[in-house]
C-alpha cells in the first residue's frame, strides 16, 4: 500500500525536523497535516476492507505513529519548559532594571 509508504516517509521527515536544534513548526505543521490526510484516506479504505486492520503493515503503522506522538509531545514539553525559563530570566531582568 503506497499510502502506508507515505506515511513512513512523512514521519522520518518529522523526525529529522525535531532532530534539528532549531525547530521549524510550520514545516512539522504541513506534514502533520499532510499525514492526517493520508491516514484518513487510509482509514476509508480499511473501512472498506477490515481485515487490513489487521495486516501486520497497519499495526506496525499504528505502534509509529504512537511513538512518533510521544516524541512530539515530548519536544513540546522541551519547548515549554524553555519558554517558562525565558519568562523568568524576563521577569527577574525587569526586576533588576526597576532596583
Amino acid at each position: 500500500m503506497i499510502e502506508l509508504t507515505d506515511v513512513r516517509n512523512l514521519d522520518n521527515k518529522i523526525r529529522s525536523i525535531l532532530s534539528n536544534k532549531e525547530i521549524h513548526a510550520k514545516e512539522i505543521i504541513k506534514l502533520v497535516d499532510n499525514r492526517e490526510q493520508i491516514l484518513l484516506k487510509i482509514l476509508k479504505y480499511i473501512k472498506e476492507t477490515p481485515n487490513l486492520s489487521k495486516s501486520k503493515n497497519w499495526v506496525l503503522l499504528l505502534e509509529e505513529t504512537k511513538q512518533l506522538t510521544n516524541h512530539l509531545q515530548h519536544k513540546t514539553n522541551q519547548i515549554g519548559e524553555k519558554l517558562k525559563t525565558y519568562r523568568y530570566a524576563c521577569k527577574s531582568i525587569q526586576k533588576y532594571e526597576k532596583i
